[in-house]
Protein backbone atom coordinates (compact mmCIF):
# COMPACT_ATOMS: atom_id res chain seq x y z
CA UNK A 1 0.00 0.00 0.00
CA UNK A 2 1.71 3.26 -0.98
CA UNK A 3 0.64 6.23 1.32
CA UNK A 4 0.54 9.84 0.09
CA UNK A 5 1.65 11.90 2.98
CA UNK A 6 1.50 14.99 1.07
CA UNK A 7 -1.85 14.11 0.34
CA UNK A 8 -2.95 13.49 3.89
CA UNK A 9 -1.04 16.30 5.57
CA UNK A 10 -2.87 18.95 3.01
CA UNK A 11 -6.39 17.15 3.45
CA UNK A 12 -6.20 16.78 7.21
CA UNK A 13 -4.88 20.87 7.22
CA UNK A 14 -8.10 21.36 5.20
CA UNK A 15 -10.26 20.09 7.13
CA UNK A 16 -8.93 21.38 9.91
CA UNK A 17 -9.24 24.84 8.87
CA UNK A 18 -13.04 24.51 7.86
CA UNK A 19 -13.72 22.84 10.86
CA UNK A 20 -12.07 25.79 13.10
CA UNK A 21 -14.21 28.40 10.83
CA UNK A 22 -17.14 26.36 11.00
CA UNK A 23 -16.66 26.76 14.78
CA UNK A 24 -15.99 30.23 15.47
CA UNK A 25 -18.83 31.17 12.98
CA UNK A 26 -21.61 29.00 15.05
CA UNK A 27 -20.38 30.66 18.16
CA UNK A 28 -19.95 34.24 16.26
CA UNK A 29 -23.32 33.58 15.76
CA UNK A 30 -24.88 32.22 18.69
CA UNK A 31 -23.64 35.41 20.77
CA UNK A 32 -23.09 38.44 18.58
CA UNK A 33 -26.67 39.82 19.70
CA UNK A 34 -24.98 40.13 23.17
CA UNK A 35 -21.04 40.44 22.84
CA UNK A 36 -19.07 42.75 20.92
CA UNK A 37 -16.50 40.17 19.69
CA UNK A 38 -15.67 40.15 16.15
CA UNK A 39 -15.68 36.76 13.52
CA UNK A 40 -11.96 36.60 14.18
CA UNK A 41 -11.94 37.02 17.67
CA UNK A 42 -13.65 34.24 17.69
CA UNK A 43 -11.26 32.75 14.86
CA UNK A 44 -8.65 32.34 17.38
CA UNK A 45 -10.31 31.52 20.33
CA UNK A 46 -10.21 28.35 22.62
CA UNK A 47 -12.91 26.58 20.63
CA UNK A 48 -11.59 26.94 17.29
CA UNK A 49 -8.40 25.41 18.46
CA UNK A 50 -9.93 22.36 19.94
CA UNK A 51 -12.21 22.15 16.65
CA UNK A 52 -8.77 21.78 14.81
CA UNK A 53 -6.79 19.79 17.14
CA UNK A 54 -10.22 16.94 17.52
CA UNK A 55 -10.10 16.93 13.28
CA UNK A 56 -6.09 16.11 13.52
CA UNK A 57 -6.93 13.88 15.94
CA UNK A 58 -9.78 11.59 14.18
CA UNK A 59 -7.96 12.07 11.19
CA UNK A 60 -4.85 10.60 12.33
CA UNK A 61 -6.77 7.99 13.87
CA UNK A 62 -8.63 6.85 10.87
CA UNK A 63 -5.10 7.24 8.93
CA UNK A 64 -3.83 4.50 11.61
CA UNK A 65 -6.67 2.12 11.95
CA UNK A 66 -6.87 2.18 8.34
CA UNK A 67 -3.19 0.89 7.58
CA UNK A 68 -3.58 -1.47 10.83
CA UNK A 69 -7.19 -3.05 9.21
CA UNK A 70 -4.80 -3.00 5.34
CA UNK A 71 -1.87 -4.80 7.14
CA UNK A 72 -4.25 -7.74 8.62
CA UNK A 73 -6.36 -7.97 5.38
CA UNK A 74 -3.41 -8.47 3.48
CA UNK A 75 -1.85 -11.19 5.40
CA UNK A 76 -5.83 -12.57 5.52
CA UNK A 77 -5.24 -12.54 1.48
CA UNK A 78 -2.05 -14.07 1.78
CA UNK A 79 -2.92 -17.44 3.87
CA UNK A 80 -5.90 -17.62 2.24
CA UNK A 81 -4.08 -17.76 -0.95
CA UNK A 82 -7.79 -15.78 -2.73
CA UNK A 83 -7.61 -11.96 -2.36
CA UNK A 84 -11.05 -10.42 -0.90
CA UNK A 85 -13.05 -9.03 -3.20
CA UNK A 86 -12.67 -5.10 -3.91
CA UNK A 87 -16.06 -3.93 -2.99
CA UNK A 88 -16.59 -6.26 -0.15
CA UNK A 89 -13.01 -4.76 0.96
CA UNK A 90 -13.86 -0.95 0.45
CA UNK A 91 -17.16 -1.52 2.43
CA UNK A 92 -14.66 -3.09 5.17
CA UNK A 93 -12.52 0.30 4.50
CA UNK A 94 -16.06 2.74 4.84
CA UNK A 95 -17.43 0.85 8.03
CA UNK A 96 -13.92 1.18 9.73
CA UNK A 97 -13.37 5.40 9.14
CA UNK A 98 -17.18 5.86 10.25
CA UNK A 99 -16.96 3.30 13.26
CA UNK A 100 -13.29 4.80 13.93
CA UNK A 101 -14.43 8.77 13.34
CA UNK A 102 -17.55 8.13 15.98
CA UNK A 103 -15.30 6.79 19.17
CA UNK A 104 -12.75 8.63 18.38
CA UNK A 105 -14.39 12.09 18.13
CA UNK A 106 -16.35 11.12 21.66
CA UNK A 107 -12.82 10.02 23.33
CA UNK A 108 -10.89 12.75 21.69
CA UNK A 109 -13.75 15.58 22.57
CA UNK A 110 -13.46 14.30 26.56
CA UNK A 111 -9.91 14.57 26.60
CA UNK A 112 -9.87 18.03 25.32
CA UNK A 113 -12.49 18.98 26.95
CA UNK A 114 -10.85 18.09 30.28
CA UNK A 115 -7.28 19.45 29.05
CA UNK A 116 -8.86 22.78 28.03
CA UNK A 117 -12.42 22.99 30.43
CA UNK A 118 -11.42 20.75 33.03
CA UNK A 119 -14.60 18.86 32.59
CA UNK A 120 -14.41 15.38 34.00
CA UNK A 121 -14.47 12.05 32.04
CA UNK A 122 -17.54 11.14 34.35
CA UNK A 123 -19.38 14.28 33.74
CA UNK A 124 -18.59 14.25 30.29
CA UNK A 125 -19.84 10.42 29.42
CA UNK A 126 -22.44 11.23 32.23
CA UNK A 127 -24.66 12.31 29.33
CA UNK A 128 -25.02 15.74 29.74
CA UNK A 129 -22.61 16.39 26.73
CA UNK A 130 -23.87 13.70 24.48
CA UNK A 131 -26.40 14.86 21.85
CA UNK A 132 -28.17 13.01 19.36
CA UNK A 133 -27.57 16.07 17.27
CA UNK A 134 -24.18 15.90 18.03
CA UNK A 135 -23.83 12.02 16.80
CA UNK A 136 -25.94 12.50 13.59
CA UNK A 137 -23.47 15.59 12.71
CA UNK A 138 -20.32 13.62 13.30
CA UNK A 139 -21.84 10.86 11.62
CA UNK A 140 -22.31 13.41 8.29
CA UNK A 141 -19.15 14.42 8.26
CA UNK A 142 -17.70 11.44 8.81
CA UNK A 143 -18.95 10.41 5.67
CA UNK A 144 -18.06 12.98 3.66
CA UNK A 145 -14.63 13.11 4.55
CA UNK A 146 -14.60 9.30 3.93
CA UNK A 147 -16.26 9.87 0.97
CA UNK A 148 -13.50 12.70 0.01
CA UNK A 149 -10.91 10.24 0.72
CA UNK A 150 -12.20 7.33 -1.39
CA UNK A 151 -12.38 9.40 -4.35
CA UNK A 152 -8.86 9.95 -4.17
CA UNK A 153 -7.48 6.45 -3.20
CA UNK A 154 -9.88 5.45 -5.62
CA UNK A 155 -8.22 7.94 -8.72
CA UNK A 156 -4.79 6.65 -7.22
CA UNK A 157 -5.88 2.93 -8.00
CA UNK A 158 -7.18 3.62 -11.76
CA UNK A 159 -3.32 5.19 -11.93
CA UNK A 160 -1.56 2.77 -10.33
CA UNK A 161 -3.00 -0.08 -12.33
CA UNK A 162 -2.56 1.84 -15.95
CA UNK A 163 0.85 2.23 -14.84
CA UNK A 164 1.25 -1.46 -14.43
CA UNK A 165 -0.70 -2.80 -17.24
CA UNK A 166 2.05 -0.03 -19.15
CA UNK A 167 5.05 -1.60 -17.44
CA UNK A 168 3.99 -5.77 -18.45
CA UNK A 169 2.98 -4.17 -22.25
CA UNK A 170 6.30 -3.41 -22.46
CA UNK A 171 7.88 -5.98 -20.57
CA UNK A 172 5.98 -8.38 -22.81
CA UNK A 173 6.79 -6.60 -26.23
CA UNK A 174 10.19 -6.68 -25.35
CA UNK A 175 10.41 -10.34 -24.53
CA UNK A 176 8.13 -10.62 -27.35
CA UNK A 177 10.88 -9.10 -29.59
CA UNK A 178 14.29 -11.24 -28.01
CA UNK A 179 12.08 -14.05 -29.32
CA UNK A 180 11.13 -13.12 -32.37
CA UNK A 181 14.47 -11.85 -33.83
CA UNK A 182 16.10 -15.21 -32.20
CA UNK A 183 13.61 -16.94 -34.74
CA UNK A 184 14.91 -14.63 -37.69
CA UNK A 185 18.45 -15.64 -36.72
CA UNK A 186 20.72 -16.02 -40.42
CA UNK A 187 21.57 -19.01 -38.39
CA UNK A 188 17.98 -20.47 -38.49
CA UNK A 189 18.17 -19.02 -42.17
CA UNK A 190 21.09 -20.50 -44.09
CA UNK A 191 20.68 -24.19 -42.08
CA UNK A 192 17.31 -24.10 -43.77
CA UNK A 193 18.29 -22.96 -46.84
CA UNK A 194 21.36 -25.00 -47.39
CA UNK A 195 19.38 -28.23 -46.31
CA UNK A 196 16.70 -26.98 -49.61
CA UNK A 197 19.50 -27.02 -51.87
CA UNK A 198 20.85 -30.35 -50.86
CA UNK A 199 17.33 -31.39 -51.22
CA UNK A 200 16.66 -29.76 -55.03
CA UNK A 201 19.79 -32.03 -56.36
CA UNK A 202 17.96 -34.94 -54.62
CA UNK A 203 14.28 -34.55 -54.90
CA UNK A 204 12.89 -31.49 -56.56
CA UNK A 205 9.03 -32.68 -55.61
CA UNK A 206 10.07 -32.53 -52.15
CA UNK A 207 12.14 -29.50 -52.57
CA UNK A 208 9.15 -27.29 -53.87
CA UNK A 209 7.33 -28.83 -50.57
CA UNK A 210 9.96 -27.66 -48.64
CA UNK A 211 10.29 -24.14 -49.81
CA UNK A 212 7.01 -23.56 -49.25
CA UNK A 213 7.01 -24.62 -45.94
CA UNK A 214 9.56 -22.74 -45.33
CA UNK A 215 7.91 -19.50 -46.95
CA UNK A 216 5.03 -20.71 -44.52
CA UNK A 217 7.29 -20.54 -41.39
CA UNK A 218 8.78 -17.00 -42.65
CA UNK A 219 5.33 -15.56 -43.15
CA UNK A 220 4.16 -16.73 -40.23
CA UNK A 221 6.90 -15.52 -38.11
CA UNK A 222 6.58 -11.88 -39.76
CA UNK A 223 2.75 -11.75 -39.62
CA UNK A 224 2.87 -12.40 -35.83
CA UNK A 225 5.63 -9.44 -34.90
CA UNK A 226 3.32 -7.87 -33.04
CA UNK A 227 1.09 -10.54 -31.24
CA UNK A 228 1.76 -11.52 -28.08
CA UNK A 229 -0.62 -14.68 -28.23
CA UNK A 230 -2.48 -16.47 -30.89
CA UNK A 231 -4.77 -19.21 -31.41
CA UNK A 232 -3.34 -22.71 -30.85
CA UNK A 233 -4.97 -24.09 -33.98
CA UNK A 234 -2.28 -21.58 -35.60
CA UNK A 235 0.22 -22.26 -33.71
CA UNK A 236 -0.12 -26.10 -34.69
CA UNK A 237 -0.70 -25.28 -38.39
CA UNK A 238 2.81 -23.50 -37.94
CA UNK A 239 4.50 -26.24 -35.84
CA UNK A 240 3.60 -28.87 -37.99
CA UNK A 241 5.36 -27.10 -41.44
CA UNK A 242 8.41 -26.37 -38.67
CA UNK A 243 8.70 -30.48 -37.80
CA UNK A 244 8.21 -30.89 -41.42
CA UNK A 245 11.42 -28.75 -42.03
CA UNK A 246 12.99 -30.65 -39.35
CA UNK A 247 12.11 -34.43 -40.96
CA UNK A 248 13.52 -33.36 -44.32
CA UNK A 249 16.52 -31.87 -42.42
CA UNK A 250 17.00 -35.20 -40.38
CA UNK A 251 15.57 -37.71 -42.81
CA UNK A 252 12.56 -38.22 -41.18
CA UNK A 253 13.90 -39.20 -37.17
CA UNK A 254 10.97 -36.96 -35.68
CA UNK A 255 8.42 -38.34 -34.59
CA UNK A 256 5.82 -36.26 -33.60
CA UNK A 257 2.66 -37.17 -32.48
CA UNK A 258 -0.24 -34.63 -31.65
CA UNK A 259 -3.17 -35.96 -29.40
CA UNK A 260 -6.84 -35.56 -30.70
CA UNK A 261 -8.10 -33.32 -27.33
CA UNK A 262 -5.28 -31.24 -28.27
CA UNK A 263 -6.92 -30.55 -32.12
CA UNK A 264 -10.13 -30.10 -30.29
CA UNK A 265 -9.38 -27.46 -28.40
CA UNK A 266 -7.72 -25.59 -31.06
CA UNK A 267 -9.67 -22.14 -29.81
CA UNK A 268 -7.54 -21.81 -27.03
CA UNK A 269 -4.85 -18.77 -26.57
CA UNK A 270 -0.93 -19.81 -26.34
CA UNK A 271 2.15 -17.46 -26.29
CA UNK A 272 2.90 -17.23 -29.72
CA UNK A 273 6.02 -19.11 -31.26
CA UNK A 274 6.05 -21.10 -28.51
CA UNK A 275 5.97 -24.48 -29.56
CA UNK A 276 8.59 -24.09 -31.84
CA UNK A 277 10.72 -22.82 -28.94
CA UNK A 278 10.20 -25.95 -27.32
CA UNK A 279 10.50 -28.72 -30.13
CA UNK A 280 13.99 -26.26 -31.13
CA UNK A 281 15.25 -27.43 -27.53
CA UNK A 282 14.12 -31.08 -28.02
CA UNK A 283 16.08 -30.82 -31.38
CA UNK A 284 19.20 -28.84 -29.26
CA UNK A 285 19.71 -31.15 -26.49
CA UNK A 286 19.02 -34.82 -27.59
CA UNK A 287 20.84 -36.89 -30.27
CA UNK A 288 18.74 -37.51 -33.35
CA UNK A 289 19.10 -40.57 -34.45
CA UNK A 290 20.55 -41.64 -37.43
CA UNK A 291 17.70 -44.87 -37.10
CA UNK A 292 14.67 -44.97 -34.94
CA UNK A 293 13.18 -41.72 -34.09
CA UNK A 294 13.20 -39.65 -31.61
CA UNK A 295 9.80 -39.23 -29.88
CA UNK A 296 7.95 -35.72 -29.22
CA UNK A 297 4.25 -35.69 -28.34
CA UNK A 298 1.93 -32.89 -27.31
CA UNK A 299 -0.97 -33.40 -25.37
CA UNK A 300 -3.53 -31.65 -22.76
CA UNK A 301 -3.69 -32.06 -18.62
CA UNK A 302 -6.15 -29.63 -17.57
CA UNK A 303 -5.62 -26.26 -18.45
CA UNK A 304 -1.92 -27.06 -19.05
CA UNK A 305 -0.86 -27.95 -22.96
CA UNK A 306 2.76 -30.13 -22.47
CA UNK A 307 5.09 -30.85 -24.84
CA UNK A 308 6.82 -34.00 -24.19
CA UNK A 309 10.01 -35.82 -24.97
CA UNK A 310 11.95 -38.72 -24.71
CA UNK A 311 15.45 -38.36 -24.19
CA UNK A 312 18.63 -38.85 -25.89
CA UNK A 313 21.04 -37.13 -24.18
CA UNK A 314 24.33 -36.27 -26.73
CA UNK A 315 27.42 -37.51 -26.05
CA UNK A 316 28.64 -33.68 -24.96
CA UNK A 317 25.98 -31.91 -23.77
CA UNK A 318 24.99 -28.69 -25.46
CA UNK A 319 25.71 -25.45 -23.08
CA UNK A 320 22.09 -24.29 -22.04
CA UNK A 321 21.57 -20.89 -20.24
CA UNK A 322 18.13 -21.80 -20.05
CA UNK A 323 17.15 -18.10 -21.35
CA UNK A 324 14.56 -19.31 -23.96
CA UNK A 325 12.66 -21.09 -21.15
CA UNK A 326 12.76 -18.03 -18.61
CA UNK A 327 11.34 -15.93 -21.53
CA UNK A 328 8.51 -18.17 -22.30
CA UNK A 329 7.83 -18.65 -18.32
CA UNK A 330 8.18 -14.50 -18.50
CA UNK A 331 5.61 -13.82 -21.21
CA UNK A 332 3.62 -16.37 -19.61
CA UNK A 333 3.37 -14.45 -16.28
CA UNK A 334 2.47 -11.59 -17.64
CA UNK A 335 0.06 -12.47 -19.66
CA UNK A 336 -1.94 -14.50 -17.17
CA UNK A 337 -0.28 -14.47 -14.11
CA UNK A 338 0.94 -18.25 -14.60
CA UNK A 339 4.42 -19.96 -14.61
CA UNK A 340 5.26 -23.14 -17.15
CA UNK A 341 6.46 -26.16 -15.05
CA UNK A 342 9.29 -28.03 -16.36
CA UNK A 343 9.63 -31.29 -15.67
CA UNK A 344 12.94 -33.51 -16.34
CA UNK A 345 13.11 -37.07 -15.65
CA UNK A 346 15.45 -39.98 -16.72
CA UNK A 347 13.55 -41.31 -19.33
CA UNK A 348 11.46 -37.76 -20.69
CA UNK A 349 11.56 -34.00 -20.22
CA UNK A 350 8.50 -32.67 -20.49
CA UNK A 351 7.21 -28.49 -20.20
CA UNK A 352 3.75 -27.09 -19.55
CA UNK A 353 2.19 -24.26 -20.99
CA UNK A 354 -0.48 -22.97 -19.36
CA UNK A 355 -3.70 -22.41 -21.52
CA UNK A 356 -6.16 -19.45 -21.46
CA UNK A 357 -8.78 -17.45 -23.59
CA UNK A 358 -8.65 -14.09 -25.18
CA UNK A 359 -10.57 -12.44 -22.30
CA UNK A 360 -8.14 -13.54 -19.98
CA UNK A 361 -5.70 -11.30 -21.65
Amino acid sequence: MCINWYRHITLVVIFGVVSCMSTSYYYFNKARHVTDFSYVDYLFSKNALLSFLITLLIYGANVATTLLLNFMLNKRDQKAKIPLRRNLRNIVFFANGLLVSIFSYYFFLSVLLWAFYDVSFSSFYSGRNLHLADLLGVVLISFFIILIVFVFSYNDQVRLLELKNKEMEIALQKTQIAHMKEQLSPHFLFNNLNVLISTIQEDSAKAEQFARSFSKIYRYVLERLDDTSCALADELLFIKDYVYLLNVRYDNAIDFHIEKEVMQNSEVQVPTLSLQLLIENVVKHNTIPSEGKLRIELKMEGDYLVLWNEKSGKPNQVYSSGVGLQNLSKRCQLLVKKEIEIQDVTDGFSVKIPLYSKDEI
